[in-house]
Order: C-alpha cells, then structure tokens, then sequence
C-alpha cells in the first residue's frame, strides 16, 4: 500500500513538472517577442529622433511601471488565483502594444503615444512575473525549486541570448511594426498556454494574506531599518545599477555609429552570452572562500571590461570586451544576494528582498533619465569639437559621432572598478562577510 502510494506520488511530481515546463515554454516564447519589440522600438527612436536621450525616456517607460508595481503584482499573487493573473498580465500586455503599433504605422509617429503604450504594457507586466515564480511552489516540491528556478532564469533570458539577433535579422527585410505584431502574438500564444495549464490546479494561498499590503511593506523596511552593511549593500547595487544602465544605453548607438541593425543584434546575443559563462563557472565553484571577494571582482572586472568596450571601434574587440564584462556579472548578483541574505532573518527574506530589488533597480531608471542630458547635450558635442582637449582624447578613442558615447562608457566603467576596489575595504560590508562565513562553518559542523 505504501508503495502504491509512492508511485502515485511521483507520478503526480512528474505530471506537475511537465504542467510546470509547459509554463516555462510559454514564458520563454513571450520573453523572446517582449525583447523583439524592446529591441526594434529602441532602434526605432534612436533613428526617428536621433537622440540617446529620447530612448532613455523610451526605456524608462517600459521599466519603472513593472518595477513600481511588482510588489503590488507579489501580493495579488498571494490573494488571488495565479495563472489567471498571468493570462490576465499576457493579455492585457499584449493588447497595449497596438498602442505602439498604431503610432510606428502613423505617417507622423509620435515618441509620447509609443511611451504609452509601452508603459501601459509594463503596468500589466507586473501582474505577470511574481504569478510566475509563486507557481513553483504551487507545482512542486522543495527538492524541486533550485531546477525550476534555474529554468525560470533561463527563460527570461531569452530576450537578451535570442531575440537581439533574430530582431537585427528581420529589420534587414522588414519594419518594426512586423516586430511589435510578433510580439503580440507570443503575448496571446502564452495566454492559450497558460489557460491549458490552469485545468485541474489551485494556488496555495498565503496564510498571512489579512495582513494587509502596507503592513508586509513595513516589514521589509523593519528587516532592513538599523543594519549598516545591509544599507551599504543597497547603495553599492544601486551605484552598479546606475552605472550598467549607461552601457545599456549607450551601447546600441555606439554600434550603429560604426555598423547596422544587424550586427548589433549579432553582437548584443553574443555579449549576453558571457553571462551565461560567468553563471556556470560559479556554479561549478563548490564552496567560495570569499562572498566580499566575489563581489568586489566581479565589480571590477565588470568595470575594466565595460571602459574597455569605448576605447575600440573595432566591432570584434567590441564584442570580445562586451562578453567579458557580462562574465563578471553573475558574481556581482551571486556575491550582493549571499552576503544580504545571510544576514536577514529567514522569515522577511522575500518582503526585504521585494524591497531591496524596488530601490536598486531605480539605478537604471536614474541613468536612463541622465544619459540624455549627459550624451546629448555634453559629451557628444565636445567630441564632436575641435578644442585640445577633445582631440588628445580623439587621437585615443576616435572623434567624431559616438565617440562622445564611447567617452561617457569609459568614465562610467572606470567608475564601477573604483567601486569594486572601495568595497572590499569598507567596514560594514567586512561585517557582512563574517557573518556569512560563520553562518557556512555552522552548517558544516551539523
């Protein structure tokens, strides 16, 4: 009898996975269309407004609303029934895209009705993503999590290994409006996907949902409120945030001055690639002597890597700088994530992480709303010029278009390899540290 159990039991683990992967399938089609509108609409701009500035308000739309709204996304999550969140959130995500779709097929296209729909669309996005991840724990078992997690990840990035290359390929033959309808598509494919999984299942509702959403923000502040290091942590992954986002958008100018759409779809999957790289080599590390070391590499060598990428024009070179620094960045995240976890209590981890994720990633939002005023109106100008000190930098980076983005990615990635070398030295984070150490000395004595 208790055998018959058993094997009723791993059928079901084995029923729930596939349930499981088929979701995952679903995310990864919608990750693939979401970075093809994300990529044509941002060459879009560029082209339509020749102004780094205006795709840094483009960006901003798509981002801030999802960032805003995930913890709000994470609570409905846990008060109302999950796949119908994310149908909702492919759904109506994919219908705000006509927004932008009728604006790129208007004789006059207009950059205010493209951020609005864009923005509308990341609105929606935020009922979609925590949905997602609490369907692990609906599905399957703990011994399950790292596996679905790791499948998870790799889904979404999709749209940075495959979508920059398949959109540099059809922009040759098409236009972007083709792009945006594909999107749709995945949007609505998902929706079908998603609406075959959710027969037969029902969320595991939190025990804590009379809470109220307030008060589970407050204990994430609470987690946090008094401890240094944890404080000094947030402010380094925001200063990083802050400085990867001037790459983010710099980059694609960057190349365009040199070359087309096409090699910059090319070259952007083959620089996401390194970090894929970086994440295995971590992983085949059993036991890291060093958290602090981790991190503070990985920001330096992200660092080096990223100045590196504006002091070429050679497109190989590019590339090569470009892959090298994504292979340091799976150990500023891994590095910044061990040592705040450690040192959280257990039972707010998620709330302080909600939290903690919500202030860091307004780095990008802040260099996303810079980089115009700063690559416009400044530094694009004044390498353009003619006065001594833009030709002596000209005659080691180049002049002329670009080379002004080039120079704001070199001071940027000179910046963040400072900020490695200033990490491992401070106190507070040296504090962190120990405690993770310990905390891996207690585990191994049990």
């Amino acid at each position: 009898m208790k055998r018959q159990k058993t094997q009723a039991g791993s059928v079901q683990q084995q029923h729930s996975m596939k349930k499981f992967m088929i979701l995952v399938a679903g995310a990864f089609i919608s990750s693939i269309g979401s970075g093809l509108t994300d990529f044509g609409l941002a060459i879009y701009i560029l082209k339509l407004t020749g102004s780094v500035g205006a795709t840094g308000i483009f960006a901003s739309c798509a981002f801030l609303p999802a960032i805003l709204l995930a913890p709000v996304g994470g609570v409905l999550a846990d008060r109302y029934d999950r796949r119908l969140m994310m149908i909702l959130g492919e759904l109506l995500s994919g219908l705000a895209l006509l927004i932008c779709l009728a604006a790129v097929l208007s004789p006059q296209p207009s950059l205010v009705v493209i951020c609005i729909g864009v923005g509308i669309s990341s609105i929606f996005s935020a009922l979609t993503e925590p949905a997602f991840k609490a369907t692990i724990t609906d599905l399957l078992p703990e011994e399950d999590f790292a596996r679905a997690g790791g499948m998870v990840q790799l889904a979404g990035s999709a749209k940075l290994l495959i979508s920059p290359a398949i959109a540099g390929l059809l922009l040759q033959v098409t236009a972007v409006g083709t792009l945006i309808i594909l999107d749709m598509l995945t949007f609505f494919t998902t929706v079908l996907i998603i609406a075959f999984v959710r027969k037969g299942l029902t969320s595991k509702k939190s025990a804590a949902l009379g809470s109220g959403f307030f008060s589970e923000m407050s204990a994430g502040i609470n987690a946090i409120r008094g401890k240094e290091g944890i404080i000094t942590m947030i402010i380094i992954m925001t200063i990083t945030t802050f400085c990867l986002g001037f790459v983010q958008m710099l980059s694609k100018p960057l190349i365009l001055a040199i070359a087309g759409e096409r090699e910059l779809g090319i070259l952007t999957t083959v620089i996401a690639m390194g970090m894929m790289v970086g994440s295995i080599g971590i992983s085949m590390i059993k036991q890291p002597k060093s958290y602090l070391w981790m991190l503070s590499m990985g920001l330096f060598g992200c660092g080096v890597f990223f100045a590196l990428i504006g002091v070429s024009e050679n497109l190989i070179l590019i590339a090569g700088f470009g892959f090298m620094m994504f292979v340091f960045m799976p150990a500023i995240q891994i590095g910044a994530e061990v040592l705040i976890r450690t040192n959280l209590d257990n039972s707010v981890q998620g709330r302080a992480f909600g939290l903690i994720g919500l202030i860091t990633q307004m780095g990008y939002i802040l260099s996303f709303l810079a980089v115009g005023m700063l690559a416009d109106g400044i530094f694009e100008p004044f390498m353009q010029g003619d006065t001594e000190l833009a030709m002596r930098i000209g005659a080691m980076i180049g002049s002329g278009v670009g080379r002004g983005n080039a120079l704001l990615i070199i001071i940027n990635g000179i910046g963040l390899a400072v900020v490695g070398i200033v990490v491992a030295r401070l106190r507070s984070v040296i504090t962190l540290e120990a405690t993770a150490v310990a905390d891996e000395r207690l585990l191994e004595s049990w």
